[in-house]
């Protein structure tokens, strides 16, 4: 099992890309949605833009912790920026918020990769 960076000291990062979701994060679109933010990995950190999404289910929530998965194999990091309310929720209930970070805004979210270099382990 890879080791996760949820502590930002241990991987290279000098910004992110955004990939923005949008409306229902279920079966039938959590494998598009973990398809893009593999592909941002492989380019550098990720934050995802959840302002316009309006439905999650289980299947979305294992599409970000799948990610989260690649996103360290990659030695990246990956946020969630505006998550919608039940997100939250479910962030909350299954004690996920240390390995999902989240942000209230995208702003936030991309200003904590910017130019931000922590030394490689």
């Amino acid at each position: 099992m890879d080791v996760l960076d949820t502590g930002r000291d241990r991987f290279i990062c000098d910004g992110a890309t955004v990939v923005a979701l949008g409306g229902e994060l279920d079966i039938a679109t959590a494998e598009s949605a973990y398809a893009a933010i593999a592909a941002a990995a492989a380019r550098g950190c990720v934050v995802v833009d959840l302002a316009a999404v309006e439905f999650i289910d289980a299947s979305g929530v294992n599409a970000f912790i799948n990610a989260m998965r690649v996103t360290t194999r990659e030695r990246r990091h990956l946020a969630l920026a505006c998550p919608p309310r039940q997100l939250s929720r479910i962030l909350d209930v299954l004690d996920l918020r240390a390995l999902l970070p989240t942000h209230g805004d995208l702003a936030s979210a991309v200003a904590a990769h910017a130019g931000t270099r922590a030394a490689a382990r």
